[in-house]
């Protein structure tokens, strides 16, 4: 069986699936560019990835993104552009040259782009439900395999759900047994969401699933008996969430508190609710006191490997 720990005091909210999403993230936001305050025309937002809950479907993810540019546009009255950039090292790159005002990261990205950009700072965490996500690879109750190795040549159910520390912490397991992930298992298959990828599991047609803490609880409330077929093979460590960062310390105090307010309070206006709810995030937090020291075993657990060619 899978014992999911009790819920900490941080808890955010119940209910939505997690995604990689930043719905509400640029809500009310100035630019910080090398060392001195600027006036922006247009806001250029940089991105390490899709943005949308799944990038999957193309039209799907430029019909998310053109709302999004129309909420910002709303909410800043500032033209907005959204760009994709190759990797979170071109992004980090173009921010510290101030070609992006805004940047959105997975979280294991900024803590390795910290490393090299010290004035890159977070602003905001994207969070669903728990601040800290933590990956859950699980099988059926029956089966034999007592730890990561023994998946090995069995098929995979690794939801396409656009939370890419799924796919990290997956990686890195297989990479630890000298595999890339399309070697070490038999077959991966890309549901569409957490709960078709654990019905896999429990109906046999894969081995085993990868899912974060708050699918699992909500997976948890809606089949309570499909979930207890099933049991915990390992885990990760709490990770960083996504979030969105900028370059600099140039930003004054009350844009500062302006952007903040913003955030925070999304999830209490209508509009803030049906973007949220759109990207299926539950809310902002500030970086806690803790997020240095996550940052730093993000790091040392999971350090990054060398670009792709």
């Amino acid at each position: 069986m899978i014992s999911l720990p009790e819920s900490p005091r941080w808890r955010a909210g119940r209910g939505a699936l997690p995604v990689c999403g930043f719905a509400i993230v640029l809500a009310v936001c100035c630019a910080a560019v090398r060392g001195e305050q600027t006036k922006v025309d247009v806001l250029k937002i940089g991105t390490s990835g899709s943005l949308a809950a799944t990038s999957k479907d193309p039209a799907k993810e430029e019909a998310a993104l053109d709302s999004l540019k129309s909420f910002i546009k709303e909410e800043t009255g500032l033209d907005n552009t959204i760009t994709h950039e190759k990797d979170w090292r071109a992004l980090a790159d173009k921010m510290a040259k101030g070609q992006m005002h805004l940047g959105v990261f997975q979280g294991y990205e900024f803590a390795w782009a910290v490393e090299k950009y010290a004035e890159l700072k977070p602003l905001a965490l994207a969070v669903n439900v728990y601040r800290y996500p933590v990956v859950y690879v699980v099988v059926k109750r029956d089966n034999q395999a007592k730890d990561f190795a023994g998946l090995k040549g069995q098929a995979l159910a690794l939801p396409g759900t656009g939370q890419r520390y799924l796919n990290m912490f997956v990686e890195r397991q297989c990479l630890a047994h000298d595999l890339p992930p399309s070697k070490f298992f038999s077959k991966i298959l890309e549901p569409d969401n957490v709960e078709d990828a654990m019905d896999d599991v429990v109906d046999g047609m894969v081995n085993a699933a990868v899912a974060d803490r708050a699918a699992l609880e909500a997976y948890k409330r809606r089949k309570p008996g499909r979930f207890n077929q099933l049991k915990e093979l390992t885990h990760s460590p709490p990770l960083p969430p996504p979030l969105v960062a900028y370059y600099g310390t140039v930003l004054d105090k009350a844009t500062l508190k302006r952007f903040e307010d913003g955030l925070l309070g999304a999830s209490k206006k209508e509009k803030g609710q049906t973007t949220l709810t759109l990207f299926r995030l539950t809310g902002f937090e500030p970086p806690p006191s803790d997020f240095g020291k996550v940052l730093a075993e993000t790091r040392k657990t999971f350090p990054p490997l060398p670009p792709k060619q």
